[in-house]
């Protein structure tokens, strides 16, 4: 059974390193283009050419489930405008009929040409929860744009040496990308942990819905 490290806190208990299906994506919001890794790609059931390209964010929230979509829009449309920390868990619907449960991490803020653009990875954490009948809330936390934690500067450099990786030998890579991966997940935890109390939201209990 999988186990939260508080009320306010996003993660799951730590999963096998097999187990991890941690993707990289990037936000360009002033050319509403969205660009993603295969494994962003195959989480949310695009095709890696799509992603590659980039994407809409129209396109994007139609893959996310409605019920959570309604929840917090205020909050995550600040987050994008203005830059700031966020974590959400939520459901996604990549193809008619199968829900399943991701965690988007990120860190938007503005670059030297003044535009507003975001970072940060998405995490399949279906199997981190109940097996069959999934009970739990969608939350999404923020925080606005500011100093960041210890714990964010490092997630910064993960994701620098997630990048890197691609420099090394097909060996090296394929040994280092585990590690990185646990890495940057329970780099997650710490973030979420920290965030401030009293800004989780949590969608109303719906009964049940069944995830593939």
């Amino acid at each position: 059974m999988p186990r939260r490290l508080s009320d306010d806190t996003l993660f799951s208990a730590s999963l096998p390193l097999t187990n991890l299906n941690i993707g990289l994506w990037e936000d360009d919001v002033d050319n509403d283009c969205i660009r993603g890794d295969a494994v962003f790609a195959r989480i949310y059931g695009l095709l890696d050419a799509e992603t590659t390209q980039g994407i809409s964010w129209s396109r994007l929230v139609s893959i996310f489930h409605p019920e959570d979509l309604a929840l917090d829009t205020v909050r995550r449309r600040r987050v994008r405008e203005e830059g700031g920390l966020f974590v959400w868990e939520h459901r996604i619907i990549p193809v008619p009929g199968v829900v399943r449960w991701v965690l988007a991490r990120g860190h938007f803020e503005r670059s030297l040409d003044g535009g507003m653009r975001g970072r940060g990875i998405l995490i399949d954490v279906t199997d981190s929860r109940t097996e069959g009948y999934v009970d739990g809330p969608s939350r999404f936390l923020g925080v606005p744009e500011a100093t960041l934690s210890p714990a964010e500067r490092m997630a910064e450099r993960a994701l620098e040496l997630w990048e890197l990786r691609d420099e090394l030998s097909a060996d090296s890579a394929a040994r280092l990308q585990p590690l990185i991966h646990a890495l940057m997940f329970e780099l997650g935890r710490e973030i979420a942990a920290s965030l401030p109390e009293g800004r989780a939201t949590a969608a109303p209990n719906r009964g049940g819905s069944k995830v593939h």
